[in-house]
């Protein structure tokens, strides 16, 4: 196999390339649905037409493919399928089941169904692996360098499963289940915080609004947990409640009542009870983790994490608190945004590929091309240009280059970079983006210093584990503070984010502070800017720096966002 084509038809959906035909595989691009053209967020990949309108974008044609790979996503294999819409009328494809318990096969097995896909002219034979196995080869093939060749664990909670853990031997070739730590689907927690204020659902929503709440819920309600204070009596009530429900698929609907009454109780506040919840879960996971860990036949110093519920840092970070295990590795695309990359490594580790991938999580779309508008003006600008601009005038600048970054935080390619001196830019991001004054403002930082602000500031690239503001720091940088006194850090280096690094070291020079507050830069409700272009349309931001050219927003042409101080 030369070139192997993963495919996520479902939400989050996606396609991503991984070429193997000299030594180490390596995945070429990742594209999401919405990130082509402000696609909506979380949009469904099931369209044939655009299957093949993205491979030529890639210089590929699909003949070009020597394997497809779509991702499970059936209660049984025999489903009728999903259906996948072309102009040349809908087609139903069969794939692999959801889950682990869903048959009797092993992990990683390889499913042909009968069904086709009709693609570029041709009829296009697939493959298809559970959706868990897409979760677990995505997080153990782009596991770090160190972990190499080890035994490796590898566990994935995702919204419609168990918490799945699995030993992976490198060596053997062979993966293990290991059975679920506990018999709780990851839903839980959004289906818990839909019974809280503010996160009460709409009683009109339809189906496609539930989908989206559920799936855009976890973020905010842990930022709002940040409001919130431990109490240790309702979260052993919770724990209790929890271990109540082995099995049940309708967690959620079983819990919140029976937990409601201890909350009035205790007399705590909706940031208190979602606080306690996702507390009473890190220490579970911590504890199942532990217990199934000393009973290993083999050492192992590696795990891995994936799911939708690796994106919870509080819980990515007890884990790695615990001690258990040397290296915590949590892929920058947990949730289901890497599953069309775990649907192709699947098919490599199906084949005996267990060494690792090579990859970038710059793998996304290619920033198009843009002139400058009517009431728009563009002039050439360096780096170091822009660093000293975001010095000079504190204001936020949209920051647009090369390929977008792959999974669901903007790393510095799709980005609105800003000065952390003010507690006021924080506000002020949020109310330019229409967020909630509690959601969090991340802390771009050189890796060189991230230890000394932060606690415990280790290498953190893809902000996916918490750290506490160092108290001599916090007067320094109040834009990056979370309520809670902590901060997701993503930490910057010329070997990860080089064009990040640059832009930090540029205000750095110049301000003492090598950190700059991050948020994505995308219209509401819609994936990153696909070109500079988007960001004008905007509005909501005079300045819009893409690829070396700062556009800035002519007196009387800018949007409703703050106002431009000077550059």
């Amino acid at each position: 196999m030369t070139l192997a084509c993963g495919i996520k038809l479902t939400h989050d959906g996606g396609l991503a390339v991984i070429d193997s035909s000299a030594g180490t595989p390596r995945l070429l691009a990742s594209i999401e649905a919405e990130k082509r053209s402000n696609g909506a967020r979380h949009a469904e990949f099931a369209d044939a037409d655009v299957i093949a309108a993205v491979l030529r974008d890639l210089g590929l044609d699909p003949g070009d493919i020597d394997s497809f790979v779509i991702d499970g996503w059936g209660r049984v294999a025999v489903s009728q399928g999903l259906r996948v819409s072309s102009r040349d009328g809908p087609q139903y494809l069969r794939t692999a089941p959801y889950r682990q318990s869903d048959d009797q096969t092993p992990p990683l097995h390889r499913y042909r169904p009968a069904t086709a896909l009709r693609l570029g002219g041709a009829v296009r034979r697939y493959t298809s692996y559970r959706h868990v196995d897409a979760h677990l080869a995505s997080a153990f093939l782009t596991r770090p360098e160190a972990a190499a060749g080890r035994p490796c664990l590898v566990l994935v909670w995702d919204g419609g499963v168990f918490p799945e853990l699995y030993l992976v031997a490198p060596d053997q070739g062979r993966v293990r289940h290991l059975g679920a730590i506990f018999r709780i689907p990851g839903s839980i927690y959004s289906g818990f915080s839909c019974n809280v204020p503010p996160f009460l659902p709409d009683p009109a929503w339809d189906e496609a609004a539930h989908r989206d709440f559920h799936l855009t819920m976890p973020g905010k309600v842990m930022a709002y947990a940040g409001l919130g204070e431990l109490n240790e009596t309702f979260i052993a009530e919770v724990t209790g409640r929890l271990g109540e429900l082995d099995g049940c698929w309708d967690a959620p609907a079983r819990l919140y009542p029976a937990v409601e009454s201890a909350a009035r109780r205790l007399r705590l506040s909706g940031p208190d009870v979602l606080a306690g919840f996702q507390e009473a879960l890190a220490r579970m996971l911590v504890a199942g983790l532990t217990r199934v860990s000393r009973g290993l036949p083999v050492s192992v110093d590696t795990l891995c994490f994936a799911g939708g519920s690796a994106l919870n840092i509080k819980w990515n970070s007890a884990i790695r608190a615990s001690g258990l295990f040397a290296r915590v590795w949590v892929p920058p695309f947990p949730n289901d945004s890497g599953t069309a990359i775990g649907a192709a490594c699947a098919e490599l580790m199906a084949g005996g590929e267990f060494g690792g991938l090579d990859w970038s999580v710059y793998a996304g779309p290619a920033l198009a091309a843009s002139t400058a508008p009517d009431g728009w003006r563009a002039r050439p600008c360096d780096i170091d240009q822009l660093g000293a601009l975001l010095h000079e005038t504190g204001d936020p600048v949209v920051v647009l280059a090369g390929r977008a970054e792959l999974g669901p935080r903007a790393l510095g390619h799709r980005s609105i970079l800003a000065s952390p001196v003010s507690a006021a830019t924080k506000l002020a991001l949020n109310q330019v983006k229409g967020r909630e004054d509690y959601r969090p403002v991340a802390p771009m930082c050189l890796e060189e210093f991230s230890s000394r602000i932060f606690d415990p500031g280790s290498p953190d690239p893809y902000m996916l584990f918490d750290h506490r503001v160092r108290p001599e720091w916090t007067g320094r940088i109040p834009a990056v503070i979370h309520v809670d006194g902590t901060a997701r850090l993503q930490t910057v280096s010329d070997r990860d984010a080089p064009l990040a690094a640059a832009i930090v070291r540029a205000f750095f020079k110049r301000s003492g502070i090598p950190v700059l507050c991050n948020t994505s830069a995308n219209l509401p409700g819609r994936g990153f800017f696909p070109d500079a272009a988007s960001a004008m349309e905007w509005g909501r931001l005079p300045r819009v720096w893409a690829d070396g050219t700062l556009f800035t927003a002519m007196p009387g042409g800018q949007g409703p966002g703050l106002p431009a101080r000077g550059g």
